[in-house]
């Protein structure tokens, strides 16, 4: 889905949001493996996924862990990046063959200032990250790694089509060994 189709799905917008939206963004399609943005970079702008699969990692010393999974139709960014103006921890990479459309964030920001849907826009969209993020940080907390894996496959399962059983590990907070031994129990 474009991304002012997406947008129009969760308010009516005018002129100005769609103006916002079309004319200021760009849309560029990356192969799979392809990093969107590296750890440490300087963000500037907002990334939604139109089609494909991306993921979130960060690096830990010498590996590389998936903080999330971001399918079709998902807004995802360093959000310290843009509203501190400070490197960001993550990086953004390409699982599939993934279309993304970016939108520079000061433009997002300008239109805030004086637009009430826009602000609901992002309100709703930072929300739903929040609650999303928060139930992940209850799953890590209270589920077994075998309940997390199980719910991974119900929530997305065309994501493990996409995803390496690496990524699919580090997210999960396991070794890619004891995902091979939850994934031999069932």
């Amino acid at each position: 889905m474009r991304i002012i189709d997406y947008l129009k799905s969760l308010y009516p917008i005018n002129d100005e949001i769609e103006f916002v939206f079309t004319a200021m963004s760009e849309t560029k399609k990356y192969d799979k493996g392809a990093v969107i943005f590296s750890p440490g970079s300087y963000l500037k702008h907002v990334y939604f996924v139109e089609s494909g699969f991306t993921r979130i990692y960060y690096n830990k010393g010498k590996k590389d862990i998936t903080h999330y999974f971001f399918g079709p139709d998902t807004f995802g960014t360093g959000i310290e990046s843009l509203y501190y103006d400070k490197p960001s921890v993550f990086g953004f990479q390409a699982l599939s063959e993934t279309c993304i459309t970016r939108v520079p964030f000061s433009a997002i920001q300008d239109l805030a200032a004086t637009d009430i849907t826009m602000n609901r826009i992002i309100q709703r969209i930072l929300l739903d990250s929040l609650i999303n993020f928060s139930k992940r940080f209850y799953n890590m907390q209270f589920e077994t790694a075998s309940e997390r894996y199980q719910s991974l496959i119900a929530e997305n399962p065309a994501l493990f089509q996409k995803a390496t059983l690496g990524h699919i590990a580090s997210f999960l907070g396991v070794s890619q060994q004891t995902l091979s031994v939850i994934r031999g129990l069932k």
